[in-house]
């Protein structure tokens, strides 16, 4: 008999069985093992029988090679015999996101999943890029073990860096194209009749969703004109052979789309690749690279920001190309004429996404995969995206050419729409000013909270203290009435448009109506006197009693 979902989570949670057992299990033949050598691509080396193996370090040229080093260090939690008819995958997540806090839960890997009355051997991955430990680990840093919003930070300026010493915008490195034979993605080929999508462990993650779900695949689409985009769009998986793809209007593959069907084009090839390596999947989900032109080759970036070229191999069916070391390549037509229902789906806001009366369908032709594919599911609105430092780079570059007085902008992915902003403030109504500027900019941003930088913006504690003890909701306050709404806003009354509101949470000075004299917290007080080195004399002083939670 299968044990309740709580008790083998708490089982699964042990520090001591983790942090015990990752490197061997990282060592073990299931993750690791199986998929040929390819040129210039990193591969375990276990090193001889009852050794511990070399610790793996970035760049991470596929999923598997990611996923090891991230159990190496303890930060990936396995899972057998998990029934999703049940929900209990969900609900795994759902407590691991409760316990630990979206931004220090590990990656989930279910290893034997029960999808549609039947066991699937998966394994599947839920929540690969959450752990704030990874936005150091993917770029090659050594993470903060004492305070992870360090890493996010470690990441960041790594980021600002590379910004700085290429005018603004990410390296970029040739692609290598490399043979069929070659291409780990291609070990197995399924055409014709072999295909039937529902054969893999694609899962509905919500019971309000319409059917079972591609949530990580990133689309590949070309245009004469614009090049080869990648982009990450939801696809619900209707049939043997069939997927409804929902490109967003406005996003790239949406625009590649219409602009096809202007040209009377009643089909296009597409190609739908997942289980990317870490940084193809920031790229995709992400606007990365932020060039307001087209053509744009996001190979090209991908090897740039790690450091060493993205593999690449041609589609069987087209002159398109998909990373060589990924785990599935699904191949088709996509119809231009013929526009079916698609969804509802549960959204990143954490609420049930819209129903779409009008989507495109795609007929799947090949499918090619490595053996036993890793496939990534992303629990939306659970789990973490993707990576967030080279994004929020951009932002940061961008705010702080305009007021340099800001530190750091920064917004939870656990509460989306909701903007925080520590600034140096030296002048009278700097914080407002701001708080309208970034509120007005913005899209996402619903509400924009303006602080001293001696508060973290990454603490929600240190922003329910600007906004409990720095606050005046009146005069610091700006309301506008009506600004464009992001995608799948819940509250929005027409789906386009949002109200918003601006706050100045900065410690008011006389000349904005605060106080003669607005008092120092205690732990400023504390730092300024004690030894720099103090929290972590203390921490090696006491490592038992003052241990944080495992990851």
């Amino acid at each position: 008999m299968r044990k309740p979902a709580r008790e083998r989570l708490e089982r699964a949670l042990s520090r001591r069985e983790f942090v015990g057992s990752g490197m061997a299990a990282a060592a073990g033949a299931g993750l690791l093992g199986g998929a040929p050598a390819l040129a210039g691509s990193s591969r375990v080396r276990t090193g001889r029988p009852g050794a511990s193996p070399a610790v793996l370090q970035a760049p991470f040229l596929s999923l598997r090679d990611y996923l090891a080093a991230m159990e190496q260090r303890g930060l990936l939690a396995r899972f057998s015999d998990v029934d999703q008819d049940a929900w209990e995958a969900t609900a795994i997540m759902y407590l691991l996101s409760d316990r630990f806090g979206l931004n220090e839960e590990p990656i989930a890997l279910f290893e034997n999943i029960k999808v549609d009355g039947r066991w699937m051997k998966g394994p599947v991955v839920g929540n690969h890029m959450s752990h704030l430990h990874h936005e150091a680990l993917v770029w090659g840093l050594e993470p903060d073990l004492i305070n992870p919003r360090n890493s996010y930070r470690r990441g960041l300026n790594h980021m600002l860096r590379l910004l700085d010493e290429n005018d603004g915008e990410y390296p970029q490195i040739e692609p290598l194209l490399v043979p069929r034979e070659r291409a780990a993605c291609k070990e197995v080929t399924l055409q014709g009749d072999e295909i039937d999508i529902l054969d893999f462990a694609f899962i509905k993650g919500n019971p309000g969703d319409a059917g079972r779900y591609i949530n990580t695949g990133s689309t590949v689409s070309a245009d004469p004109e614009w090049g080869q985009n990648i982009g990450t769009y939801r696809a619900q998986v209707t049939g043997r052979r069939s997927i409804v793809l929902n490109s967003e209007p406005g996003q790239t593959g949406d625009r590649m789309f219409r602009r096809a069907a202007e040209r009377g084009e009643k089909t296009m090839q597409i190609a739908i690749f997942l289980g990317q390596d870490p940084v193809t999947w920031v790229v995709s989900g992400s606007r990365v690279p932020l060039i307001p032109r087209y053509p744009v080759d996001e190979y090209r970036f991908v090897g740039g920001l790690r450091g060493k070229a993205l593999e690449v191999v041609g589609c069987d069916l087209s002159d398109l190309t998909v990373p060589a070391d990924c785990e599935m390549v699904i191949e088709g037509e996509l119809d231009l004429v013929n526009l079916v229902p698609e969804g509802p789906y549960h959204e990143m806001y954490g609420y049930l996404g819209t129903y779409n009366e009008e989507r495109y369908l795609l007929t799947v032709q090949r499918v090619t995969h490595r053996r036993d594919p890793v496939l990534p599911n992303s629990f939306t609105s659970i789990g973490g995206g993707f990576s967030r430092a080279p994004m929020d780079a951009y932002s940061h570059r961008f705010w702080a050419s305009r007021y340099p007085q800001i530190q750091q902008v920064y917004y939870h992915d656990d509460a989306k729409g909701i903007y925080y902003v520590s600034i140096r403030k030296d002048r009278p109504g700097l914080g407002m000013e701001i708080a309208r500027a970034v509120s007005e900019q913005t899209m996402i941003a619903k509400l924009v909270v303006v602080v001293d930088d001696d508060l973290d913006v990454m603490s929600i504690s240190d922003m329910a203290v600007a906004l409990g003890s720095r606050w005046q909701p009146h005069p610091a306050s700006h309301i506008t009435e009506s600004a464009r709404a992001s995608f799948f806003e819940p509250s929005s009354p027409d789906g386009k448009t949002t109200s918003k509101i601006a706050i100045d949470a900065t410690m008011q000075w006389p000349e904005e109506g605060g106080p003669p004299v607005f008092p120092e917290l205690n732990r400023g007080l504390f730092e300024r006197a004690a030894d720099p080195e103090i929290m972590a004399r203390v921490l090696a002083k006491w490592p038992e009693q003052l241990e944080r939670k495992p990851w």
